[in-house]
This record gives structure tokens, C-alpha cells and sequence, in this order.
């Protein structure tokens, strides 16, 4: 596996994730804390790399598409599955799941990846913004967070 690869098999951007910017940071604490989670297991380089979070090890949605052969949900002619519909449900990021699936299609992952980093930058000061943040955690300006059912 690619750690360089931010594209998670399911569509998601992880780059975005607090958990792998926390790892990067080397600040694994401010993530649990913001969490409400435990720091063991934390540390994660992305879906597609050979540490990942303790809560992402057993992903059905990293597991299928593997297991498949395909290098993403995007390459099944079954997306989106039920699963993935019903992934869509649980949490305000996962909405754009099928949507991502489709824009990888069509450009390809590098390309997503590139539009993705953008799009999760503070415009303020260049530093990776996540989900669920509002303000940028390095210079406290106002970050956009905007999801959108495909």
C-alpha cells in the first residue's frame, strides 16, 4: 500500500481526517482529546498505508474493494452498494461518499486528491483544515464546511 495515497477506499478524502493530520503533526493527544478517544491505536498515515487508526482496521469498506481486487469502491460496477448508501447515513462527511466515487471515475485519483487538498485548506494560512473543523486550528480563521449529496 501507497501512504502517499489520501483517497480511502470508500471515497472519503484522508487528508481531512483530524486523526492523520494528527499524526503528522506528531500530536496524537490534541486528537484523542477532541475525540473524546483513547490515544493507544490512534496513529494512522491514510486507508491505504500499514498503520491505520485502530478504529479503521477492520473496515468493511477497506476490506471489500480489496478483497475485490479493485483499488477503490469506484472500480465496482456495484457502487454505490447498499453498504455504501448506508455508510452515507452515519456522519455529516460521509454523505459525499458516492458522489467522490463518481468524480474519482471520471478523473481519476491524483486528480481527486488534488482537488480534494485544496478544498480542505485553510484559506487563511494553507494548513490542512478537517471535517468537522470550523475555525483552522493553526490561525483560528473561519475554514468553510459544506457537504454535498452527489
Amino acid at each position: 500500500m501507497n501512504p502517499a495515497r489520501l483517497d480511502a477506499y470508500c471515497g472519503l478524502y484522508c487528508g481531512a481526517c483530524l486523526i492523520y493530520q494528527a499524526t503528522r503533526r506528531e500530536d496524537l493527544a490534541s486528537a484523542a482529546a477532541a475525540l473524546g478517544r483513547p490515544g493507544d491505536g490512534l496513529a494512522c498515515d491514510g486507508c491505504r498505508s500499514d498503520r491505520v487508526t485502530v478504529a479503521c482496521r477492520a473496515c468493511w469498506y477497506r476490506d471489500c474493494p480489496r478483497g475485490r481486487g479493485y483499488s477503490s469502491c469506484a472500480e465496482c460496477p456495484e457502487m454505490p452498494c447498499d453498504a455504501l448508501k448506508s455508510l452515507e447515513m452515519r456522519r455529516p462527511h460521509l454523505v459525499e461518499i458516492a458522489g467522490n466515487l463518481k468524480q474519482i471515475r471520471a478523473d481519476g485519483s491524483a486528480r481527486w486528491c488534488e482537488t480534494q487538498a485544496a478544498r480542505w485548506t485553510c484559506p487563511a494560512c494553507g494548513e490542512p483544515a478537517w471535517w468537522y473543523g470550523t475555525t483552522c486550528a493553526a490561525c483560528g480563521a473561519p475554514v468553510p464546511v459544506a457537504y454535498e449529496k452527489a
